[in-house]
């Protein structure tokens, strides 16, 4: 068989290699117009409409959620002195320092002495103190008129039990039935039945708290108990 000359095997092969290389930048050009393809096309049209997806971000405001998990019932109550707005023989609806309206259930257990056995009149004055119920409703205890001057006019008393201590930052926890309240103690608050040491409150502790209106500040922290 006759060989084929050095230099023409030459000229093939490289002939070879050329169309090697030109088949493989024509490969990788095609893999990268249609990679680009979707981040550059036009929007899809529909009926002549060009759509775009857009995503849309809610305006609503999340109200923050409280007692997001059940509260173990404390016993304990509200009292305060506030105008009557509607009375039955067993309902009472009072308005409060708070600006809020309470109803409470009036029993045979409920001591309206200070009325001499009656209920007061729509409008009038009343000292209110109630126990709240494991459903979280309020039962008026004591019933009695209010006397003017009264330091505590503006005033709501809150009873219940600290779910922890006090610490160094003079917050209190405590829960009034299944509602759970965190209030930090101001320096000028009576704190008499604890020595006038905030962090003399301890956990489990039956304390009774009044906050004045429209100030929402605690004035003091008593001993429940005492």
């Amino acid at each position: 068989m006759q060989q084929m000359p050095f230099h023409r095997l030459q000229v093939m092969l490289a002939s070879i290699a050329v169309l090697v290389m030109m088949l493989l930048v024509t490969a990788c050009a095609g893999v990268g117009s249609g990679s680009g393809s979707g981040s550059g096309q036009s929007p899809t049209r529909t009926n002549g409409t060009p759509t775009t997806s857009t995503q849309v971000q809610s305006t609503a405001t999340q109200q923050p959620v409280t007692n997001q998990t059940p509260v173990a019932f404390k016993a304990g109550g509200i009292s305060f002195i506030g105008s009557v707005k509607s009375i039955t023989s067993n309902r009472l609806v009072m308005s409060a320092p708070n600006g809020q309206t309470y109803t409470m259930a009036i029993t045979a257990q409920t001591d309206r002495s200070a009325y001499g056995g009656i209920l007061p009149a729509v409008g009038a004055s009343v000292d209110m103190d109630s126990a709240i119920n494991p459903d979280g409703s309020l039962t008026a205890t004591i019933l009695k008129p209010a006397q003017p001057g009264d330091p505590d006019m503006n005033v709501i008393a809150y009873t219940g039990i600290t779910t922890s201590g006090v610490g160094a930052d003079r917050v209190i926890h405590f829960t009034v039935g299944t509602k759970s309240y965190n209030m930090a103690i101001p320096a000028a608050a009576d704190l008499t039945d604890f020595g006038g040491n905030a962090q003399a409150i301890g956990i489990n502790a039956s304390v009774k708290v009044k906050i004045q209106y429209p100030a929402n500040t605690i004035v003091s922290v008593g001993n429940a108990n005492a």
